[in-house]
């Protein structure tokens, strides 16, 4: 099956990054577009209990946008036609069902486990969510 449209998700770490360049290997391979999503994950919980104003979810999304442009440049010069975004909202629904539908995504990479070291003493929750839930195919990098 080749692939069309290829949903990697960022997040800073290493096991993100080695997704990126897989998902990068597979776009240049298939001719892709590939789509990289940072999302700023929003916690309605956090919100309530710390008062977490709009101002610091607007100020994670500046650094992202800051953070993604060089994996943008890196695909670009790689020949890949790339498109980088940035989200705040709930990182598991945005990346296993309203992002990938609203862009008609065929493969979602993640790494197998994020920043958080919790989630690194199994597959991540997030990755696990997109496992479960995504509507296409989802590749794990470890």
């Amino acid at each position: 099956m080749a692939y069309k449209r290829i949903l990697v998700g960022l997040d800073g770490s290493k096991q993100a990054d080695r997704a990126y360049d897989t998902a990068c290997d597979l776009a240049k391979t298939f001719s892709s577009k590939l789509y990289l999503l940072w999302v700023i994950n929003r916690d309605r919980g956090m919100d309530l209990s710390f008062r977490v104003s709009d101002d610091f979810y607007q100020d994670q999304a500046q650094k992202a946008n800051q953070e993604i442009k060089p994996y943008v440049e890196k695909a670009k010069e790689l020949g890949v036609d790339v498109t980088g975004t940035v989200i705040i909202g709930n990182t598991k629904t945005v990346l296993a069902t309203s992002f990938p539908q609203g862009n008609d995504i065929d493969l979602i990479v993640l790494g197998d486990t994020g920043l958080n070291a919790l989630e690194k003493v199994v597959v991540g929750s997030h990755t696990s969510y997109v496992l479960r839930n995504a509507e296409c195919a989802v590749l794990v990098v470890k």
